[in-house]
């Protein structure tokens, strides 16, 4: 698995990418659809111009296992949601870090206001997630 290193993570497996001045572009880590063949149905639960706070279900992905939640890692406005992934779910398997992203969103806030881990945080994260997985077995 490789994680792109210019990007921020949350605790729910959802990256994020500042791409200008208070404005990144949000998506779902490999990490969390490593166990999936195959996703069949995105849901996104907010539209255009809808104001959304960290924390809050936005979408879920409906996937050959179960359902994943997408859970917002910050607090702002939806400018665009990405409609070819909306419409083409494998892309997120094929490509999740860059032509897999699901929206832009525009923060007020700084992001290093909300709880977002830096790439060797995160990498730790999942490291330490897939032992406590080898041990279960």
């Amino acid at each position: 698995m490789k994680i792109p290193k210019n990007l921020l993570f949350s605790e729910d497996h959802v990256w994020v990418l500042p791409k200008q001045r208070n404005i990144a572009r949000i998506g779902i880590t490999e990490f969390i659809l490593q166990e999936s063949d195959e996703i069949e149905k995105i849901n996104i639960y907010v539209e255009e111009d809808t104001e959304i706070e960290a924390g809050d279900i936005i979408g879920e992905i409906e996937t050959s296992d179960g359902t994943v939640e997408i859970v917002s890692p910050i607090s702002g406005r939806v400018l665009k949601l990405n409609q070819d992934v909306i419409d083409n779910p494998e892309t997120i398997i094929e490509d999740p870090y860059k032509e897999g992203w699901l929206m832009e969103i525009e923060t007020s806030d700084s992001l290093e206001s909300f709880s977002l881990l830096p790439y060797k945080e995160y990498k730790k994260t999942i490291e330490e997630k897939e032992e406590e997985e080898e041990e279960e077995i």
